[in-house]
């Protein structure tokens, strides 16, 4: 067995998603891009793409069990650290490549020479959050039991506030309520629609108990607590083996978060100055891809994310 220079980690063997890429495009700038297409239910995927489209491949064996459109998801979770299971911070996407990601207290900022700083980053100041450039990110890692697989966790990917928000919520809601146990627990993936006054029906996801009421999980967390004891586990000393094996470095394609997640940047003149509000990218959007005598898409199908239940601006 190696003993040095080699760390073992948790492989990523799906995804799970809510949106996609979907057909290509031209910017202003003549470059090509996906539009990004939202799903009204869950996919689950591998981690291998199709030729032809760049998409990645369906996860028929999980799908077959889950149905076709699943809008739950039975999961279990690999820690009981809330950041281990659900990484989240804040991330700004300048074209493909991201340029600052934070914690809501320090950043680190790439420069155009690549070179890296650690900055402030405090959300009531920051000019790229007011701007929606900068976006929450969040990535969810968990066991689907209907894959029968283990050792290896499927991630579920979102740079929405609502989403975000709604499963860091429950999470701590469940750690609170099990002394602070959450592997093991018998969890669901919940897809739902929320309505908001300016975008109307939008997705979003969160955690949700899996048919079980609180008081049966904390029987549950107790459960396991003592299974633990009995074989001598100790969570601490896993999470802590986690974190230094690399278990937070998420190999993500950013080609694949931007098309994904983030609309093409738009330029447009107007009367005043060139806009970067939400509402004169959306109007630029619409002048620019959206031809009166073709009208293929809507503003709300464009301006809001594949995989998000945000607008992408």
């Amino acid at each position: 067995m190696i003993k040095k220079g080699l760390t073992p980690r948790f492989a990523e063997i799906g995804k799970i998603k809510i949106g996609g890429k979907g057909e290509i495009r031209k910017s202003k700038d003549g470059k090509n891009y996906r539009l990004p297409v939202k799903f009204e239910h869950f996919v689950v995927t591998t981690t291998a793409k199709e030729k032809d489209t760049d998409n990645f491949v369906i996860d028929q064996k999980v799908m077959k069990v889950l149905g076709d459109k699943p809008l739950e998801i039975p999961i279990r979770l690999p820690f009981d650290d809330i950041d281990l299971n659900f990484f989240t911070s804040f991330q700004y996407y300048h074209g493909r490549k991201c340029i600052c990601q934070g914690n809501g207290i320090e950043a680190v900022r790439i420069d155009k020479n690549d070179i890296e700083s650690i900055v402030e980053c405090d959300p009531d100041k920051c000019i790229f959050l007011k701007e929606n450039k900068c976006k929450p990110s969040g990535i969810l890692s968990c066991y689907i039991p209907a894959s029968l697989e283990v050792g290896g966790v499927y991630r579920f990917r979102t740079h929405s506030w609502n989403s975000v928000s709604n499963i860091l919520a429950a999470l701590r809601d469940f750690s609170n309520n099990t002394n602070g146990i959450l592997q093991g627990l018998p969890l669901k993936l919940k897809f739902v629609k929320k309505w908001t006054e300016k975008h109307g029906n939008v997705n979003t996801a969160t955690i949700v108990l899996d048919g079980i009421e609180l008081q049966r999980m904390r029987e549950l967390a107790f459960s396991e607590f003592e299974n633990r004891t009995k074989f001598g586990i100790n969570m601490e000393t896993l999470q802590k083996q986690a974190k230094v094996s690399g278990f937070l470095e998420f190999e993500d394609d950013p080609a694949d978060i931007e098309e994904e997640f983030y609309a093409p940047e738009i330029e447009t003149e107007t009367e005043e100055k060139k806009g970067s509000s939400p509402e004169d990218v959306i109007e630029a959007i619409e002048n620019t891809f959206q031809p009166p005598e073709e009208k293929e898409y809507t503003i709300a199908d464009i301006a809001t994310g594949p995989d998000e239940d945000e607008p992408l601006f």
